[in-house]
């Protein structure tokens, strides 16, 4: 028996961590329930959308009545890579509802809400169990270690560059992205500067690895475009037309490695190297390769472009791809994946509340759409186009103004 006042509860978040046994880019996604006192209690696991766990929390938020606050905390292991690495084979199965990815959240979140309620009248009570499906390996294995993320009392010193610029290249370089990723803005500058003279000298460490990844999703521009310049560098890619040459090539004449091509290539399109080139071929490979690998990858390429053109393609792959695991990474491109300003996603709300309107439209496109609005906007409203449609007609402009006031770089994001 276990009960948790409403008044104990510090805040509900959901996790991330790689799937078990793989060296690839796929997280499972879980919720925690911390308390004052530092508790912790996993109220979910083994979902598969980041957006989806998100989405959960912030309405377990809301009936709680804390703060919203929907990011996502790391839990790297060791050794896991967080680019589509040549080896890499992102699955491609369909998430309809066939796939327990598609329902399992929502069930759980269901799940939760009546134990919320539960809660608020002093009644819950219940074994811990899990929500996997049965005692697999991912259950009963020890997840490796974690990197510890180092904490910097004080911004970059002139002493620390003097101290930072004499270690080997790979600490270099994780010492002032991390510093960085903490929006210290002078080991930015620093990380910049040195970037072009650490290639062929650092590789894909366990601490770049998590680095990579926190860095995909930060609150400031500026560290996901300098994410894209450490990961070229770690490919050893200089960012330049014989970079581009190299790659188009490769995807031209080997479709094993096309996928991977693809998403490199973005990351040069965009860092200026070729960009109009690089747009027209992710687009091709985006809309019209037969393999789903190839265009998810495409797609994942495209969000590095940044350019308002490429928001409306990504919503053309999210509403006519063929896989549905094309279609939901188009649509988290959309609402906060990449390096697109906030003013450039607003412009796409009125297509997703259009799209939610639809009457036979399936329900997980539906469930996207809303997820996708909240990411956009920061708004908790109901999931329903009417209510959409009136906050639009009623408050649009003026969150597109506060848009526009923001810096540039400002984003929503994790840290």
């Amino acid at each position: 028996l276990r009960r948790t006042p409403f008044a104990e509860i510090a805040s509900i978040l959901p996790t991330a961590s790689p799937s078990q046994g793989s060296s690839s880019n796929n997280s499972v996604y879980s919720i925690q329930l911390r308390t004052k006192n530092g508790k912790k209690f996993t109220l979910a696991d083994e979902i598969s959308s980041r957006q989806e766990a998100r989405w959960i929390v912030s309405q377990l938020e809301t009936l709680a009545g804390l703060k919203l606050d929907t990011h996502v905390e790391v839990n790297l292991p060791l050794g896991v890579r967080v680019q589509p690495a040549q080896l890499r084979t992102p699955q491609t199965g369909i998430r309809g509802r066939t796939s327990g990815s598609s329902w399992v959240p929502f069930a759980v979140f269901g799940t939760i809400v009546l134990a919320l309620f539960a809660w608020q009248t002093n009644k819950w009570s219940g074994r811990n169990r899990s929500v996997r499906a049965n005692g697999s390996r991912t259950a009963t294995s020890p997840r490796p270690r974690p990197v510890r993320p180092r904490v910097f009392s004080v911004p970059l010193t002139d002493a620390d560059i003097g101290r930072v610029l004499v270690l080997p290249a790979q600490s270099q370089a994780e010492e002032l992205f991390e510093r960085a990723i903490g929006h210290d803005t002078r080991a930015l500058e620093v990380f910049s500067r040195q970037i072009d003279g650490w290639i062929g000298h650092i590789n894909q460490s366990d601490r770049v690895a998590q680095l990579v990844r926190r860095a995909q999703f930060s609150k400031d521009l500026r560290i996901r475009i300098a994410q894209m310049d450490l990961s070229l560098a770690i490919e050893g890619f200089h960012e330049n037309e014989q970079a581009a040459d190299s790659l188009i090539a490769r995807a031209s004449a080997d479709p094993q490695h096309r996928a991977w091509a693809a998403y490199y290539l973005g990351m040069l399109a965009g860092r200026g190297v070729d960009p109009d080139r690089i747009h027209k071929l992710l687009v091709d490979y985006a809309r019209n390769d037969k393999e789903p690998n190839v265009r998810q990858w495409a797609v994942e390429g495209l969000r590095f472009l940044g350019r308002d053109e490429v928001l409306d393609e990504l919503f053309t792959s999210f509403t006519q791809d063929p896989s549905m695991n094309v279609r939901d990474r188009a649509g988290c491109n959309i609402s906060d994946g990449g390096v697109f300003t906030r003013k450039q996603r607003m412009r796409m709300v009125p297509k997703f509340i259009e799209l939610a309107a639809q009457p036979n439209l399936p329900p997980q496109m539906r469930s996207w759409c809303f997820m996708a609005l909240h990411e956009i906007t920061d708004e908790n409203l109901p999931a329903d186009a009417d209510a959409w449609n009136r906050w639009q007609a009623d408050h649009g402009a003026e969150k597109m103004d506060e848009f526009e006031r923001i810096e540039w770089w400002q984003v929503r994001g994790d840290e």
